[in-house]
């Protein structure tokens, strides 16, 4: 049932709280005032309000929290060891040595991006100069004053006093 502000005060003040004092409602209590809970009170099946949402953070021991932690641990590791093997391959295959000249393909591409850049493309030699540390940040100037609001600040400025530089 959903409460009016006082209404709300006076179920929070006569709730039972936890161990760290924060009140606990039923959970329709809880899902249908949500929004104007105040952070930390929570319902009776463990869920926390926190502006304006909720945390669910589950039970310690409880055979479902253990298996969605075991789930995502899981698959945490599974995207970990394919970005392992991705980088593993590309370091192998930087380092393979070309029979026919004896230099590793690291050194055959930047030769290759060398060259490109000699004949004039833009892109290679963009490639090399990032590639050694000398890539130019990017900045962006936004200016938003017109010419009225910096008219405004003239006029202000006058009337303060403040372009009086003695």
């Amino acid at each position: 049932m959903k409460y009016s502000p006082e209404e709300l005060k006076e179920l929070l003040e006569k709730a039972p709280t936890d161990e760290k004092g924060r009140p606990i409602l039923s959970d329709e209590d809880f899902l249908d005032n949500l929004k104007d809970l105040p952070a930390g009170t929570k319902s009776d099946r463990g869920k926390v309000a926190n502006n304006g949402g909720y945390l669910d953070p589950g039970k310690k021991g409880d055979p479902k929290t253990i298996s969605n932690c075991s789930k995502a641990g899981k698959a945490a590791q599974a995207a970990n060891a394919e970005r392992r093997k991705i980088a593993e391959t590309i370091d192998i295959f930087l380092k393979t040595v070309d029979k026919e000249t004896g230099k590793t393909m690291q050194e055959k591409i930047v030769e290759a991006m060398g060259l490109k850049a000699m004949d004039g493309c833009v892109g290679a030699a963009e490639f090399i100069r990032d590639t050694v540390g000398e890539k130019p940040t990017d900045q962006v100037s936004l200016d938003v004053m017109t010419d009225k609001d910096r008219e405004v600040l003239k006029n202000l400025t006058e009337r303060l006093g403040l372009n009086d530089k003695s």
